[in-house]
């Protein structure tokens, strides 16, 4: 017999696909479908995404509103993300993109030297302490091409100064 926590999960996940289909224009059962996926999506992503914000922004309560903005973004275009190759990187553009105006001072004179995916890749590996593979994952990239651009970033900072 499921206790009463379980319960009230269930009935938190069966809101958020009643939701997310609502918010789509998706035929009801690819709807429902598309609909569990994106809430999987974002049970998986979630976490990373709110520390993303938060030490993009230097602030828990704007890393929130950082990663919802995304994730609600990301809800009405989840059937076309879904139809390309890495919908996780879709997600994180959304993401990346959503962060800029908030970015510490830190954050943007990075910004000045390095391209925006580049400072996405070190703020995961080095200020969250994410490994290659988790950072890769959350950007919606493969560990060669996680490798490839924290690479890049690191020999970019080591050409130009930061002040």
């Amino acid at each position: 017999m499921p206790t009463r926590s379980a319960n009230v999960l269930v009935s938190r996940a069966e809101s958020a696909v009643r939701t997310a289909v609502r918010a789509s224009d998706a035929p009801a059962g690819r709807g429902l479908r598309s609909a569990l996926v994106y809430d999987a999506f974002c049970c998986d992503r979630r976490p990373v995404y709110l520390a993303f914000g938060t030490a993009a922004a230097g602030c828990s309560r704007l890393g929130a509103d950082i990663t919802g903005d995304a994730l609600r973004d990301l809800a009405s275009r989840w059937d076309a993300a879904l139809r390309t190759a890495a919908p996780a990187a879709v997600a994180w553009e959304l993401l990346s993109a959503k962060s800029v105006p908030h970015h510490t001072p830190s954050v943007r004179r990075l910004s000045r030297v390095l391209g925006p995916r580049e400072v996405d890749a070190l703020l995961l590996r080095y200020r969250l302490g994410l490994s290659a593979p988790d950072a890769a994952h959350a950007m919606g990239l493969d560990r060669p091409g996680f490798e490839l651009l924290r690479t890049r970033a690191l020999r970019g900072m080591a050409r130009r100064p930061l002040w």
